[in-house]
């Protein structure tokens, strides 16, 4: 075995093998100049800085998938294997986006409010209303009195008797999500 000289390297076509690619699509990139680092003085290819420029040189979603080769049973078993585990993975992937959907809905059901207790927060701030437009009249009768110059006390029965019309007025109106009306109390 004298005649066979070493080679630093790796062949070409067992460079094509590992790429999953023919050997004329790797002489192709060589002579493009995108492989060119890669080849050694021998003419041997040297396998990580190939696989290195292979890579940054191409894209990724135009590669194709490996063709099915002959192989062992052995083999055949163990990519079966790395099929299910794979599909074992994509269903762990969904059971947990699953588990976010449901604590993402469970964090939307706490921000939502019981209809009936919003209908009773909506009564009490009606009544609250209520009170406090009831009460203006004689709250602020003598300031107001006073700036227009006029009688506190008649100022008062007026607007007292102006806002007892306005929220008879408001009573008729609905309250929102069937709450009653403004003028209802419970």
């Amino acid at each position: 075995m004298a005649g066979r000289k070493k080679i630093d390297g790796i062949s070409v076509a067992a460079f094509a093998r590992e790429m999953g690619v023919t050997p004329n699509a790797v002489r192709q990139r060589v002579k493009s100049g995108r492989l060119a680092k890669a080849i050694l003085p021998d003419g041997s290819v040297d396998a990580v800085i190939a696989r290195v420029d292979w890579f940054a040189n191409s894209n990724p979603n135009q590669q194709r998938r490996k063709a099915p080769s002959k192989t062992s049973k052995l083999r055949a078993d163990a990519e079966g294997a790395e099929e299910t585990s794979e599909y074992d993975l994509k269903v762990e992937r969904m059971q947990v986006d699953l588990e976010a959907a449901k604590i993402n809905l469970e964090r939307l059901k706490e921000t939502t409010v019981d209809k009936e207790e919003a209908r009773r927060a909506i009564r009490s701030l009606m009544r609250v209303f209520r009170a406090a437009m009831l009460n203006f009249a004689n709250r602020y009768a003598s300031d107001i009195a006073a700036e227009v110059e006029a009688d506190p006390v008649l100022l008062a029965g007026v607007l007292e008797e102006q806002m007892r019309a306005a929220l008879a007025e408001l009573a008729k109106t609905r309250a929102p999500l069937n709450a009653g009306t403004f003028g209802e109390s419970e």
